[in-house]
């Protein structure tokens, strides 16, 4: 029956052609009574019920159409506007980190991260930088909020930059406010804290920045926040610290390039000449 409905929309003005001759034969062999009656009844019965049949048939093969042209728009559209979400949320960041990098004097050189590290631990990313840009090893790495990390390896268009929330990079701070110096510890990659000694004024709130001692990271780089206590001695006390860095959304930061500063200090015990 289906077959039989699309032959005739698809061939409707023949099969309506043959039909038309039949009965227009039909009626011309027949008396002029018979005639009259014949086509009263064609007219109410037949010819106007086919020809709306006809008219919604088509009118629904064109909802169809119509109904598929839309959806293939619509579908166009949705990607098209993802894609210009995409960019703005980019030209965002960047715009960010571009402000950002204007608070420095340093040489900045901007990275994409291109691989993560798939450990629960999160502790290294890959960025698209590398010597053939003027990586070198130990350089930090600052994002829009703040420190990320360092250079531990350097290939020729590629880094490995190990994060701040790797539990083994262990780094020196100081509170912008009381400048007290401590370090930066993890054991998780998820839960930061500061050990210092028991009579420091440290309270919940202090911003804490890299203290410069170390030798790889220059001081004043903002590292986060102090939080509530978490124990407490009679000789330290060791606080949470939130990070400012949202190391699971890095997708852009910059290449502080500059060396180790033990780098110029070796270079001036070298060019020391001793007296024999």
């Amino acid at each position: 029956m289906h077959w039989i409905l699309e032959f005739i929309i698809r061939y409707r003005n023949i099969c309506s052609l043959v039909l038309t001759s039949i009965l227009s034969l039909w009626i011309m062999t027949a008396p002029l009574k018979m005639q009259a009656n014949i086509i009263r009844s064609l007219s109410v019965t037949i010819f106007y019920p086919l020809q709306l049949c006809l008219d919604q048939i088509t009118r629904i093969n064109n909802i169809f159409g119509e109904n598929h042209r839309l959806k293939k728009e619509v579908a166009e559209l949705r990607v098209r506007v993802s894609f210009l979400e995409e960019q703005a949320s980019e030209n965002k960041r960047l715009r960010k980190l571009l402000n950002f990098s204007q608070n420095y004097s340093f040489d900045l050189l901007p990275a994409r991260v291109i691989a993560r590290d798939p450990s629960p631990l999160f502790r290294s990313v890959v960025v698209n930088a590398g010597k053939k840009d003027g990586v070198a090893m130990w350089m930090p790495l600052v994002g829009e909020q703040g420190l990320v990390g360092k250079v531990v390896q350097v290939m020729r268009r590629m880094a490995v930059v190990q994060l701040l929330s790797d539990p083994s990079n262990r780094t020196s701070v100081l509170d912008r406010r009381t400048r007290t110096v401590s370090i930066l510890e993890t054991e998780n990659g998820t839960d930061f804290f500061i050990r210092c000694r028991s009579h420091e004024d440290v309270q919940p709130g202090d911003t804490i920045v890299t203290s410069g001692l170390g030798g790889v990271y220059p001081a004043g780089l903002p590292v986060g926040t102090v939080g509530k206590m978490m124990d407490h001695d009679p000789l330290f006390t060791k606080n949470s610290v939130r990070l400012w860095v949202d190391y699971p959304h890095l997708e852009e930061m910059f290449v502080m390039k500059m060396s180790p500063q033990w780098t110029s200090f070796k270079a001036e015990l070298d060019s020391i000449k001793f007296k024999e």
